[in-house]
């Protein structure tokens, strides 16, 4: 006599087994054209099989979607951008000195790619003063071994600067 709720339920499936013996999905044999429902009139084997497929389908076109897209940095440098690179490189040509080549080529292609995103930024109708101070503090992260409290000081200063030389042009 089971005592417990968990004894009836191992009770039950052990019932369940001897009743209704499991076979192995080999051996079920389902045609395309008959589908078969089951008896609670769910959806067919085929239609689950389908529903695997496009849910497999949606989520690699999720991931395709939301892998980081490549920059393409113009070879060609407009007048702008090469100002909003002055303001960015003001006060910094001791700390870069400082760094080893392969950090200064990072610093200084991550430095780039931050002054196109932001003169993009300025092309448009409304400027969003955050996103241009994340990406300023973003860069200037990769310097090693600064205060970060001198980083966001120095980030805001940019950050001014930049958008004053939007008030300019």
């Amino acid at each position: 006599m089971p005592n417990t709720v968990y004894d009836k339920l191992r009770d039950k499936e052990t019932i369940e087994r001897t009743i209704q013996p499991e076979r192995p999905a080999e051996t079920l044999s389902i045609s395309p054209e008959q589908p078969t429902e089951s008896r609670e009139t769910g959806p067919t084997i085929s239609e689950k099989e389908n529903f695997l497929e496009e849910s497999i389908e949606a989520l690699k076109n999720k991931l395709r979607a939301s892998k980081k897209r490549t920059i393409v940095l113009p070879s060609i440098k407009d007048e702008t951008t090469l100002k909003i690179e002055d303001i960015m490189s003001e006060d910094l040509i001791d700390v870069y000195r400082e760094l080893d080549r392969v950090q200064q080529q990072e610093f200084k292609l991550r430095g780039e790619e931050t002054a196109w995103e932001i003169n993009q930024m300025l092309g448009q109708a409304r400027i969003k003063t955050k996103k241009i101070f994340q990406l300023l503090l973003n860069w200037l992260k990769m310097l090693p071994g600064i205060n970060r409290f001198f980083l966001e000081q120095e980030a805001k200063i940019k950050t001014d600067k930049i958008l004053a030389l939007k008030k300019r042009v």
